[in-house]
């Protein structure tokens, strides 16, 4: 998915990955430029972005979309329509996009906590595909319009986190000059 960065005085537009958006503004900054940028909750939870990028929610927009599953972004655990999570073994491999390590892991554990053990796969980019070809037990990944779970015989056995859209920055990418913008 690309989001979009705006130079505060919207002259420039420059489209990245949602997971990018974070560096982007800092190099910006670093430069001396005003810079906000939209990116997904998950993706703001997934990174330290108050620590590491000094960023901050400038603005969570509330994401209501009925051709979204669940009326927005969810991260989720997922996995065959032919069992549920109590049917499944306590060992178990689950494949899982990397850039929700943290999330996922964090998760994860609680599950651990029930007595699970995973063996973990991270990827970058289509894990749907794992469990269908019997390469994991379970997937997480974010779920928008449900298409793929459909498509691999999939169904949600847990919803981890939903996700709001956010607009990120600093209160000085805001003010322009002596007024706000």
């Amino acid at each position: 998915m690309a989001l979009s960065i705006f130079n505060i005085n919207c002259k420039n537009l420059f489209e990245v990955r949602g997971e990018d958006v974070p560096f982007w503004i800092q190099q910006f900054q670093d430069q001396g430029k005003k810079a906000i940028g939209f990116t997904g909750e998950d993706l703001y939870t997934e990174f330290n972005l108050e620590t590491d990028y000094k960023l901050e929610i400038l603005k969570r927009i509330e994401w209501d979309d009925e051709m979204a599953l669940f009326g927005k972004p969810a991260l989720c655990l997922i996995g065959s329509k032919n069992y549920t999570l109590q049917d499944l073994p306590k060992n178990l491999i689950v494949c899982l996009p990397y850039k929700y390590k943290n999330v996922a892991n964090k998760y994860l554990k609680s599950l651990e906590d029930q007595g699970f053990t995973f063996k973990k796969i991270y990827v970058n980019g289509c894990v749907e595909m794992s469990c269908s070809e019997g390469i994991a037990d379970l997937i997480i990944d974010i779920v928008y319009t449900g298409n793929s779970l459909f498509r691999y015989g999939l169904q949600v056995y847990d919803k981890i986190m939903y996700s709001d859209f956010l607009i990120l920055g600093t209160k000085e990418s805001l003010i322009n000059q002596d007024k706000e913008v």
